[in-house]
């Protein structure tokens, strides 16, 4: 769990499909009381970006983004989490917010969140290996197309 960040734990379970991931914080948190401590929200958000010239920030578009923050509480204790997802169902947003307090805080069933969050790295490595191969064939050499000069 130290080697992969926290920052790092939604996207690497967003490499599963969402049903599997909810199904996970539903199983995990059978008898636990979940309080939102803001409502889940889900809508459009403008993706900002900076021009790499001249560094001005202009605005891309619109993307998906569902939010949530929780509080599990059980036997007197309580534990937050929370989750920002570019995606528009709010449910894998609490899902996801879930996973991260079980997850931050070690509770019961923190083990299968983790081999979760490691799963979806894996796959997520996998996917940009995969995108890099693609990448490296569309390369071209664009000396080939220099007119040769004679001396």
């Amino acid at each position: 769990m130290k080697d992969i960040p926290r920052s790092q734990w939604v996207r690497a379970l967003t490499a599963h499909p969402e049903t599997m991931v909810i199904e996970l914080a539903n199983c995990l948190t059978k008898g636990w009381e979940i309080n939102h401590e803001a409502l889940p929200e889900n809508g459009l958000s403008l993706l900002q970006m900076q021009d790499g010239v001249f560094e001005e920030s202009y605005y891309l578009g619109e993307i998906p983004l569902s939010t949530a923050w929780v509080k599990l509480s059980a036997n007197g204790e309580s534990w937050q989490g929370a989750a920002s997802v570019m995606n528009d169902t709010p449910d894998l947003a609490v899902a996801l917010a879930i996973c991260d307090a079980i997850l931050a805080n070690q509770l019961l069933g923190w083990e299968q969140v983790l081999q979760a969050v490691q799963q979806g790295i894996l796959k997520k490595q996998k996917e940009e290996a995969l995108r890099g191969a693609m990448l490296a064939k569309t390369r071209i050499n664009l000396s080939l197309l220099t007119p040769e000069v004679d001396d």
